[in-house]
């Protein structure tokens, strides 16, 4: 269970927090001040900016799709100090502008399922991204490009899966990650409420908040099945990074070694 190492007193960033600091299988411990996860970073305040500054980041993964990220542009740039990686993580048949979004809830609201369309993300992260898996973790295992910051939009999909593989290379037991994966629901649920009342507004009530909460939070069962998955053809993350992702093993040696602390810890 997460306690107050690992989050940080951002203004305007409500998911953003390390991704250490968990202990893995063996005793260790995965490093804390080395990977950060978060959503998306248009609305920093002046004060945000320079806190992100001092904790030293070099570079971001930003996961977004190209409509997003012109939508809502960062206000951490590519500079001297920054590298930033754009590897688009989406689905692109769900990929929409505001206009058409607002279409498709007016629409299409009253047929679709919700938590049907989350599963079908999560088992196309699962299947379908493995190019982009392979750019993120490769980019990541270069000591040089750490401290780093994975975000997309929310921090909780997309962000929350990627964050999952690398705790899991690392050998943080599977029930740890998945408590942390829950973790974003504790830190969004006020931002996802306003975001639902706004969904409300924009379907003209034709979506109840019921039917539209399975878009703005994480469910275990989300991660789970696509774990599963991966798990069945391949046997553990590691494998699948390697076969399905066609990264090689001593950048997944590299990397793990970079994630975790030296010497085991008591149990």
């Amino acid at each position: 269970m997460r306690t107050g190492e690992n989050r940080y007193p951002f203004e305007k960033l409500h998911n953003f927090r390390d991704i250490g600091g968990l202990k893995t299988k063996d005793g260790r411990k995965m490093k804390i001040g080395l990977l950060f996860r978060s959503e998306e970073l248009s609305r920093l305040s002046t004060n945000d900016i320079e806190h992100f500054h001092q904790l030293k980041i070099k570079s971001i993964c930003d996961l977004r799709t190209p409509t997003e990220q012109k939508s809502k542009v960062s206000r951490i740039q590519c500079n001297e100090n920054v590298q930033v990686l754009k590897v688009s993580i989406h689905d692109k048949s769900r990929e929409f502008t505001r206009f058409e979004f607002f279409k498709f809830l007016v629409t299409k609201s009253n047929t679709i399922n919700f938590e049907d369309v989350m599963k079908d993300m999560y088992d196309y992260m699962a299947c379908g991204i493995y190019k982009e898996i392979n750019q993120i973790i490769m980019f990541l295992s270069e000591q040089s490009h750490l401290p780093a910051l994975i975000h997309c939009t929310g921090g909780k999909d997309r962000t929350g899966f990627v964050s999952a593989l690398i705790q899991l290379l690392a050998g943080v037991p599977y029930e740890t990650v998945i408590d942390d994966y829950l973790f974003s629901n504790q830190l969004i649920a006020v931002s996802m409420k306003k975001k639902g009342r706004l969904i409300q507004w924009m379907s003209l009530f034709h979506v109840s908040p019921e039917r539209i909460k399975p878009i703005l939070e994480v469910r275990r069962e989300y991660l789970e099945e696509a774990y599963t998955k991966i798990i069945n053809q391949y046997g553990d993350v590691e494998s699948y990074l390697c076969l399905a992702c066609k990264i090689p093993r001593h950048n997944l040696d590299s990397f793990k070694q970079l994630l975790i602390e030296g010497e085991k810890i008591g149990c």
